[in-house]
């Protein structure tokens, strides 16, 4: 036998074993499947359990329950089904996820509404020219005001497209550009597109659409909000939040800042969902269920950072201070790391009406002055007994020196009376208000981080121990307390690891 036939011979050898090795496994595999669905349905029809409390994977996954067909698991069953799905489909679930809100959420927080605001195209432009909302805008002059993302210089020209109810026909008017202010020199910005409203008008628009010329392929539908007209007076507080992204998974961190500022008075809160994690995911979902939460799907097609600043964070404060308008007489505009403490007052409530006080007719918006408390600095002795690792009652040392207003401060605004929002203070006010700084005794912003330069320098500075928020110590833990017990099984928040509830307690 030649040397080639031996190596042939191997050859064909050694590819049936491999063949018959991929049968082998193929098989394994599909014995261990089916006896698994065996098991499953056993426990599921014939075992009985005697923990009455029932939990369903398909409120896990977030599909709309029909009590006439779900099968109900037992706990054991669901929570042994729910961590394989876990291990094995994490990818789409996340998709799930991304699907639900992008799909669903509309700015009162309701399901099913298919006209939720979303970033459409304008094709025909140069660069990318994308809008997300618009509003019916009268204070000054009747207008349209759209806000949009484009080049930060020499934007295309474009055009409004007005469509009305009652079988009116559509009309087609110039549009102007204003640039929002804050972009970092970056190639894009967030824009208003201001679209001019004439008398001659039937009526005010039902939907806007953003074109290059009157000929153009239609590519965007906005609703046009009229917030003035739907709402009798505004009342309460609300929080706007910048684009959460980089796959926000903080879970505590987040039931804590919607507890403390529900404690504060806070009535509804408004977030823009670039990337989530599963576990924040499904706490919003049930904070929207309770009708206290409103996610818009911020899915911007341009490089943050490198294309524009922070995920189009100027385009979202300004579509929020627009959203809220006419609906709540305050709106805070904070991150997650941020809360405006009242310091001689109970809440934000009695706060505001002291400073109200103060020039009520003049003032736009109040600013709070910045303290940092770094997380370097060591944790309050006093927060070892606590069940929960809550920052805001561990780091209780701050910095001395407060930064001046406009330098790291936030604002609670009155919406009405403000027409360009920025990150630390308002761009434009409408004329006859301006800002009213509030004094640090009065209340300030609390802000936890590391080092705002990288290192370990900060923890150098002057600082002071400020247990301010203790005065809601009980309330705070409760409440988070009450949140995680009652979402645990919805949300399996402890399925990926077995270690994920002990890093959430001391």
């Amino acid at each position: 036998m030649t040397l080639r036939r031996r190596f042939r011979l191997a050859k064909m050898v050694g590819t049936r074993r491999i063949s018959k090795r991929q049968h082998t496994s193929f098989y394994f595999v599909l014995t261990f499947l089916l006896l698994f669905i065996c098991i499953l349905f056993i426990e599921v029809f014939f075992v009985e359990e005697n923990n009455p409390m029932e939990f369903s994977i398909f409120e896990r996954l977030g599909w709309k329950k029909d009590t006439n067909k779900e099968i109900v698991l037992p706990p054991h069953v669901a929570r042994e089904l729910a961590r394989v799905i876990t291990d094995a489909v994490q990818e789409d679930l996340d998709v799930i996820v991304n699907l639900y809100y992008d799909a669903v959420v509309d700015e009162t927080g309701a399901l099913g509404n298919k006209n939720v605001d979303h970033w459409q195209p304008v094709r025909g432009t140069k660069d990318k020219f994308l809008v997300f909302s618009a509003y019916y805008d009268d204070r000054r002059v009747q207008l349209i005001r759209v806000i949009a993302a484009a080049r930060t210089r020499n934007a295309d020209k474009v055009m409004c497209k007005f469509w009305f109810a009652d079988g009116y026909s559509s009309t087609t008017v110039p549009a102007f550009n204003k640039l929002i202010q804050e972009n970092w020199n970056l190639k894009y910005s967030a824009y208003f597109v201001l679209c001019p409203l004439s008398k001659a008008l039937p009526s005010v628009p039902e939907r806007v659409s953003i074109i290059t010329s009157e000929n153009a392929e239609i590519t965007n539908w906005l609703v046009v909000h009229n917030n003035k007209q739907n709402v009798t007076s505004p009342h309460g507080i609300a929080v706007c939040v910048k684009p959460v992204h980089y796959d926000y998974n903080k879970l505590l961190s987040f039931i804590e800042f919607i507890e403390l500022n529900k404690i504060f008075g806070v009535e509804h809160f408004i977030l823009y969902n670039d990337t989530i994690g599963r576990d924040v995911a499904c706490v919003m979902r049930q904070y929207m269920a309770n009708g206290i939460m409103s996610v818009l799907p911020w899915k911007l097609d341009m490089v943050s950072q490198k294309e524009i600043r922070t995920e189009g964070l100027f385009a979202a404060l300004n579509d929020c201070l627009y959203r809220t308008m006419y609906r709540f007489r305050f709106v805070l505009m904070i991150d997650f790391d941020e809360f405006i403490v009242p310091h001689k007052s109970d809440s934000l409530t009695e706060m505001l009406e002291v400073v109200a006080k103060n020039k009520p007719l003049k003032t736009g918006a109040y600013s709070f002055q910045n303290s940092f408390f770094y997380l370097q600095w060591p944790s309050d002795a006093k927060s070892r007994s606590l069940p929960l690792r809550l920052i805001t009652l561990e780091k209780t040392v701050r910095k001395l020196k407060f930064h001046p207003h406009k330098q790291r401060s936030k604002c609670i605004v009155l919406p009405e009376r403000v027409v360009e929002m920025g990150n630390h203070f308002v761009w434009e006010f409408l004329p006859g208000r301006a800002m009213a700084n509030v004094h640090s005794d009065i209340g300030f912003l609390h802000h936890y981080r590391i080092c705002e330069f990288g290192g370990n320098d900060c923890i150098n500075t002057t600082s002071r121990v400020d247990r301010r928020i203790y005065r809601w110590k009980d309330q705070l833990v409760q409440a988070v307390q009450t949140r995680l017990k009652d979402w645990e099984f919805i949300c399996n928040f402890f399925a990926v690891s077995a270690d994920k509830k002990t890093s959430l307690l001391l």
